[in-house]
């Protein structure tokens, strides 16, 4: 378990609120599989929150099935992010983190993400207005996280001392990605870095993330960092089962790979079916949809072999049903095809056996 403030998760492995794909079908679909300790919805603008944007709202949309939801909050100090944090509170979030560390200008423009690195002292106090907005709507019930990076650049690395900083204003967790934002998603994520946060603060649990693409990287920047919870974001694209996977191992005294059940082509094809059913249930339009997963098999088709006329058939499909008809198909062409190996195998067998003459 991780113990956030208030917060009990009954896993230690967070979906990371990624832009573009975190949406509320994504959260529960990533959830089903298990091993899901919190979900966050994707970035959601604190003005845009209170000004009512039928976009922003929809982002912030959970249910029952996405229990505990971590909402991200991004802006600056001359943004109402306290206020919007309240209303989060109100509309289902367990958890209010503001973002510190997205790289990108839709964001960092606005001086909110990444910028709120390069002055620490003010993001310190945005901070402390914010968890006591919260404390104060909630008596103290959901805790206030941050999720930063190391740094604007190695020139800067800020994290440490940052971490420390919003500690003593009442931040009761900081997830550390291991870059700089000169990086954006470039390189390798430096899990030493993360390490030193975690020998900065004094009590509060720091969450490691970046390059967590296999259950086993779960493991090791549990060892090298010394963190408490690892975020997962990129690699729950392609593998939503990961957090079950690696779940499993966390369970094991030693830790052994190879002890894990892949999901089988079967199941995979039966979870894209299932997102497909979520889209729908949470009253997502046709168009949306098939958009939607036609992003997505671009990654799920990697983990399935022989997909690219699976791929194809969702790229150009016209409606939800075909693409319906399109696992159908490609299930059985998978049937026949482990059939005739099936059939041929005895055959083949037989005639390998020591002292044949062929």
């Amino acid at each position: 378990m991780l113990r956030i403030g208030p917060l009990t998760l009954k896993t230690p492995l967070l979906l990371a609120p990624i832009a573009g794909h975190c949406d509320l079908p994504f959260r529960v679909l990533c959830r089903e599989q298990g091993g899901v300790g919190l979900a966050s919805t994707d970035l959601l603008n604190s003005r845009a929150i209170l000004n009512g944007s039928a976009k922003t709202i929809e982002l912030a949309a959970t249910s029952p099935a996405d229990e505990p939801c971590g909402m991200q909050l991004y802006g600056n100090g001359d943004d109402p992010l306290p206020e919007a944090a309240c209303w989060a509170v109100d509309h289902g979030a367990r958890l209010i983190d503001i973002n510190m560390g997205c790289p990108v200008d839709k964001v960092a423009k606005k001086h909110g993400g990444s910028l709120l690195l390069r002055d620490c002292s003010a993001t310190t106090m945005l901070a402390e207005r914010i968890v006591k907005a919260v404390e104060r709507h909630t008596g103290g019930r959901v805790p206030v996280t941050a999720k930063m990076r190391l740094g604007w650049d190695p020139e800067h690395f800020v994290a440490p001392r940052l971490a420390r900083d919003l500690e003593s204003v009442g931040i009761q967790a900081v997830t550390v990605h291991g870059r700089w934002t000169v990086q954006f998603f470039s390189g390798k994520a430096d899990w030493a870095r993360i390490g030193e946060v975690v020998s900065a603060v004094r009590s509060i649990p720091v969450i490691g993330n970046g390059d967590v693409t296999e259950p086993m990287h779960v493991i090791s920047i549990l060892r090298e960092t010394g963190c408490q919870g690892v975020m997962i974001g990129r690699g729950a694209l392609r593998t939503p089962w990961i957090f079950r996977l690696a779940f499993d191992l966390l369970k094991m005294s030693v830790p052994d790979p190879s002890l894990l059940r892949e999901p089988s082509t079967s199941d995979k094809l039966a979870m894209i079916r299932r997102h497909l059913a979520l889209l729908e249930s949470h009253h997502y339009s046709e168009r949306q949809a098939i958009h939607m997963m036609k992003l997505r098999m671009g990654w799920y088709g990697k983990t399935i072999p022989n997909a690219k006329p699976l791929r194809e058939s969702f790229r150009t499909a016209p409606s939800i049903r075909v693409m319906r008809d399109a696992l159908s198909a490609f299930e059985q062409l998978q049937s026949s095809a482990k059939t005739l190996v099936d059939a041929s195998y005895p055959l083949q067998t037989s005639l390998s056996k020591p002292g044949d003459r062929l």
